[in-house]
């Protein structure tokens, strides 16, 4: 694993140069981009001065939002999905990590398993496109009730149900954009991301929730920093990511309300010593394990 920093998750905002400047000093080896700003200097400015920056830094992108309306009218789709092939020859040339995106937890235009069959077939051709450049695409989902308010029709909102569409999927680079927050508010657990295998996780962000709440009253305002109390398994999520060889990046993605009133150095200081206890509690356990100990 590679701690990567998504700077608009954690409310930081700046130039480029500076953000990446922050992110070094801070023991930073990743970077999320803007996917329209990484769009526009590489079409303006050709790739390789785009990227001039983090190419000087040695600092990979971790992820850049899959830029396709795929929730959109079926012409809108496809005139994204044609667009998306220069993107994602941009983005291997990078080595950007994965394209992520997510799964919305309702509609108002289709009931749940004509809904289900929509986003089967369209992440399908969206996979399709990616793996031709050997990009992975890392699906999420939104597991708090408030997103779903209003809605005429229910859709994906347990972790369950998202680890059922991905293998509805059948597609070897799809895989799971893994929030610790957003799995146990889904009424995921270890054993079953287990189950769903880590070697299917594409991309991790994580965020802890307090404990003595139900999990499905929390609200995304209570995502907050790993604590000893919270609940989300975070400690263990993160051993089992190293003890099983994720390499990819890991980024903390709680409520940007956790920094109010702190400037950008002092952010990324204290997520970047949060990272590292993470990762160094990971190690450790996975030194320590018995030889032969079952995975």
């Amino acid at each position: 694993m590679f701690k990567n920093l998504c700077p608009s998750t954690l409310g930081i905002s700046g130039r480029q140069s500076e953000i990446i400047e922050l992110a070094l000093t801070y023991g930073f080896r990743g970077l999320d981009l803007e996917i329209n700003d990484f769009a526009k200097r590489a079409k303006t400015q050709g790739l390789d001065q785009a990227l001039r920056f983090l190419s000087s830094a040695k600092l990979r992108i971790g992820s850049l939002d899959l830029p396709v309306r795929w929730r959109s009218d079926d012409a809108t789709f496809q005139a994204d999905l044609a667009e998306l092939d220069q993107l994602a020859a941009h983005a291997a040339k990078a080595k950007v990590f994965a394209c992520k995106t997510i799964v919305f937890p309702e509609s108002d235009h289709a009931p749940y398993h004509e809904n289900f069959e929509l986003h089967r077939k369209r992440l399908a051709e969206i996979a399709q496109a990616l793996a031709k450049h050997n990009i992975r695409l890392a699906v999420g989902f939104h597991a708090a009730p408030a997103r779903r308010e209003g809605k005429q029709f229910q859709f994906i909102q347990e972790a369950d149900a998202l680890a059922l569409l991905l293998k509805s999927v059948n597609s070897d680079n799809v895989g799971l954009w893994l929030d610790t927050w957003e799995w146990y508010v889904g009424g995921g657990t270890v054993a079953s991301l287990k189950a769903f295998g880590i070697d299917k996780v594409a991309y991790v962000t994580i965020a802890d929730a307090p404990g003595g709440v139900d999990r499905t009253a929390l609200t995304e305002e209570q995502r907050t920093l790993p604590a000893e109390d919270g609940v989300a398994s975070v400690q263990e999520i993160v051993a089992l990511l190293q003890d099983k060889g994720y390499k990819g990046p890991i980024s903390l993605s709680p409520n940007a309300d956790c920094f109010t009133g702190m400037k950008n150095d002092k952010i990324l200081k204290q997520c970047g010593a949060v990272l590292d206890d993470l990762l160094n509690a990971a190690e450790e356990k996975t030194e320590l394990a018995p030889a032969g100990a079952a995975k």
